[in-house]
């Protein structure tokens, strides 16, 4: 497959993103836009072993090869994070990826970053916690908010298609346990399978340590943790997409979607 690569810039005045970038729908790197978060010094194996190693933590289970099932959604497990910290430091094999909604099983974490102008004034926002050893992917999947993609520690890549080119990824029905989920994977496609996936304009954004990442709302993306990585994300919307963001959770809680 054919790449373009993700602009990177130095981070930009919140008017400058919200015109060029967030207006536009268009991803871009914001290079060393989180040096200053206190994460960026404390998220070490170690800091998660000695605080929270006791707590039991959501964990993506792999099973077969596959991180969920159409029906029932995501296939998660639970461990405690000090054992997924040693199965990390000693390099063990394993099939867990720990993700979990901050506000929910966390919230000591907000304590180490810093909220960033761009989207410190809004009235929904979520986050999601992200701890992956060396060669973990994720699903092609889109999510209704915008995005901004923090990567503390390791490296990630990440492969985007332009929301307006929903039609080349077979998306799941919204009746399935995946709603926001495509079939494809977007780095290694069976195009005997997804032939439409073939002349997908694809981008590629590679991530560093210190770097925020912007994924506009409904942009397909999939990640790929190149090595040992934390990474946490910072979800919101503004005006009229708040009271759909409130309308999406409502329909998962009723439907009990693992996502």
């Amino acid at each position: 497959m054919d790449f373009h690569l993700v602009e990177r810039i130095d981070p930009p005045s919140p008017q400058e993103f919200a015109a060029r970038y967030v207006k536009r729908s268009r991803p871009v790197i914001l290079k060393h836009a989180i040096d200053d978060w206190p994460a960026m010094t404390r998220w070490t194996t170690a800091y998660f072993k000695d605080r929270f190693g006791h707590r039991e933590v959501p964990a993506i289970r792999s099973t077969g090869g596959a991180l969920y099932d159409r029906k029932a959604g995501l296939d998660y497990d639970r461990i405690r994070l000090a054992d997924y910290v040693d199965l990390l430091d000693a390099g063990t094999p394993h099939d867990l990826y720990v993700v979990f909604r901050v506000h929910e099983v966390m919230p000591e974490l907000f304590e180490d970053i810093i909220r960033p102008p761009y989207c410190s004034d809004v009235p929904w926002s979520r986050s999601r916690f992200w701890f992956a050893g060396p060669d973990t992917k994720g699903v092609f999947h889109r999510d209704l908010p915008e995005n901004l993609y923090a990567q503390i520690s390791g490296h990630k890549r990440f492969v985007l298609l332009d929301r307006r080119l929903t039609r080349m990824v077979y998306r799941h029905s919204v009746w399935s346990g995946v709603p926001n989920y495509s079939p494809v994977d977007a780095e290694a496609p069976n195009l005997a399978a997804h032939p439409r996936f073939r002349d997908a304009p694809l981008l590629l954004a590679e991530l560093d340590p210190g770097d925020l990442f912007y994924i506009p709302s409904l942009w397909w993306h999939q990640a790929h943790s190149v090595d040992a990585s934390l990474s946490i994300n910072l979800w919101w919307v503004r005006g009229a997409n708040v009271a759909v963001a409130k309308a999406a959770e409502l329909f998962m809680r009723l439907r009990k979607l693992s996502l």
